[in-house]
């Protein structure tokens, strides 16, 4: 929540309001915030009834799972100014959460890399253009909170490249992610293709052209959290392309890219009870074991 607070103002100049929903009661939340300083809007949902409502009660966590029955899967909804959902995005791990970032880009329906994003861009003969950038939390890499790895591919007029499946002896579009230890990648998110006849193929190809997109969410997990924990400043990942670009008469030599960036560390914010103890980051200071007694209590009753 202190990583949304400080994405405010750019929030802010989007025109979008922020909102959190939270099983926790007011007494808790307004601890939390005079611990935190976060100063967006916190709405107590003690029973669980709204989050139900919108589908989005964590059932991983089960009835018997006092005081954690009743936690939402972490994620945001979108809304327009009608109050029309227009968006959501959502995990399955409490520890894994999209920053706001990926608000921004479905809002304005278009990815951009911030001012302070890590970023690096590199061009060969072919006039092929690929840019490897960092989207969110003001570049900053913390344990838990997912970024956004977004490789860039800026393709001349009448140049493709090809996705799977190609006939032998062309090569395919593949990307790889190489960094330390703990720093966890899910499986590139491609644009949809289009497709290309090529003249003795019997089934259309499907290429990309222009400049297309390839997204990786990407994210430090506990391991990364300690080396993160213990001192490290910066953390350098190898993003690397192979691809076979073509022309509407020929097909060039397949091109290897590795891109490398260096991407700054901080600490994430936990809460001050127990069972965040394994979690890595920095302590908000308030009276949870106050707060856990009331839950309890409140889940128990009856």
């Amino acid at each position: 929540m202190v990583e949304l607070h400080n994405s405010l103002p750019e929030l802010a100049a989007e025109g979008i309001k922020l909102y959190g929903v939270s099983y926790d009661d007011t007494e808790a939340l307004a601890a939390y915030v005079e611990a935190s300083g976060v100063e967006f809007t916190l709405l107590s949902d003690v029973d669980s009834a709204v989050i139900r409502q919108y589908e989005v009660l964590n059932t991983i966590v089960q009835p018997e799972d006092v005081p954690f029955y009743g936690v939402p899967f972490p994620g945001f909804f979108l809304l327009n100014k009608d109050g029309v959902i227009v968006d959501k995005l959502f995990n399955r791990h409490f520890a894994h959460r999209d920053g706001v970032e990926a608000i921004l880009d479905s809002y304005a329906g278009r990815v951009l890399p911030g001012a302070s994003d890590p970023l690096t861009t590199a061009s060969e003969d072919d006039g092929i253009t690929v840019t490897a950038f960092l989207r969110g939390g003001a570049g900053v890499l913390r344990a838990g909170p997912r970024r956004r790895l977004i490789l860039r591919v800026a393709m001349p007029e009448g140049l493709h490249i090809y996705d799977d499946p190609v006939p032998d002896g062309m090569v395919a579009t593949s990307i790889t992610i190489d960094g330390p230890d703990g720093f966890r990648n899910d499986p590139a998110e491609r644009e949809p293709t289009h497709p290309f006849e090529l003249p003795g193929v019997s089934q259309p190809l499907q290429v990309w052209d222009g400049t297309v997109d390839f997204t990786m969410n990407v994210w430090a997990d506990s391991v990364l959290g300690k080396t993160i924990a213990d001192g490290a400043e910066s953390v350098e990942v190898d993003v690397t392309i192979r691809y076979q670009a073509c022309d509407n008469s020929q097909c060039f030599i397949p091109r290897t890219r590795t891109l490398r960036l260096e991407i700054p560390t901080g600490l994430s914010t936990r809460p001050n009870f127990s069972r965040s103890r394994a979690m890595v980051g920095e302590v908000v200071d308030m009276d949870s074991a106050t707060h856990m007694k009331r839950l309890i209590e409140r889940q128990t009753a009856g």
